[in-house]
């Protein structure tokens, strides 16, 4: 005898397929971060993917930040001044090249972070951006 499933059953069985395995999920992450890398280039040229929590506590002041919202909109950011714990989330505050301060959250956002350019490291990435042509 066959005994058929109540909605609710239904309803439960549909949300525990759509759950991804762990597996699955850096898979797609890994594919959206590709197409980031291709399609932001030059944007996030130097730039590095802060991928969970350990990597985001170990962002230091006075660094760069560029993110991605999960609208897939590229934000410019900025340079990082605080980070801080707002109700449990991991929050931002960064200042844009107008001195305008704002603050974005850690887990809403694909974050990007450069460490903080000095002229010689300018200087020394002009040098050698020439020796290549040579």
């Amino acid at each position: 005898m066959k005994v058929s499933k109540s909605n609710r059953e239904i309803e439960i069985e549909n949300l525990v397929n759509s759950i991804e395995t762990q597996e699955q999920y850096e898979k797609k992450i890994n594919r959206k971060l590709e197409l980031f890398f291709s399609k932001y280039k030059e944007e996030l040229e130097d730039y590095m993917y802060i991928k969970n929590e350990n990597e985001y506590n170990n962002l230091k002041k006075g660094g760069y930040i560029r993110y991605i919202d999960f609208n897939e909109n590229l934000r410019w950011g900025g340079i990082l001044l605080k980070k801080y714990d707002f109700n449990s989330i991991n929050m931002m505050l960064l200042c844009n090249s107008s001195a305008k301060t704002f603050k974005i959250s850690f887990e809403n956002n694909y974050i990007f972070y450069k460490k903080h350019t000095t002229q010689s490291d300018k200087t020394r990435k002009l040098f050698l951006s020439y020796l290549d042509k040579v």
